[in-house]
């Protein structure tokens, strides 16, 4: 009879688990429209200011795309959270010598977020000189 109990709550545990890893696996894509106002890079790679949708089909992976859907570049991401969610879309950039770089995607009220690494080529003058961060409007994403 114990056994018998080990093996079910063993069963259920990883039904649970297997269950609850693919719901996950197979979540919706999230999509951001956004006016970026300004020249940006995603990586290491620059991109002139326009209209952009941004792309969030897994939690660590991150894809640019232009006005008509054609994809521009795919990138990995790690997880940030916050406690305080915001209600709708928002896009971090770093801000460097006049350069800007994104940083950080916020689905709208979601407290998980998404960081960028910052290109190769500004990593040693962010850790010299802290670089500010810059909040793309609210109102220019849907």
């Amino acid at each position: 009879m114990k056994n018998f109990v080990e093996r079910t709550l063993t069963s259920l545990l990883l039904s649970v688990l297997v269950f609850g890893c693919s719901a996950h696996a197979q979540r919706a894509q999230q999509v951001i429209q956004a006016n970026i106002p300004f020249d940006f890079s995603v990586g290491d790679q620059a991109f002139p200011a326009g209209n952009y949708l941004l792309v969030s089909a897994a939690p660590a992976q991150l894809e640019l795309r232009n006005a008509d859907n054609r994809s521009l570049t795919k990138v990995l991401t790690d997880p940030v959270g916050t406690l305080k969610t915001p209600a709708s879309p928002k896009l971090l950039f770093y801000s460097e010598g006049g350069q800007q770089a994104l940083a950080q995607v916020w689905q709208g009220d979601y407290s998980m977020g998404q960081e960028l690494r910052l290109p190769k080529s500004w990593r040693k003058t962010a850790k010299r000189h802290g670089g500010q961060t810059q909040t793309v409007a609210e109102g220019a994403l849907q």
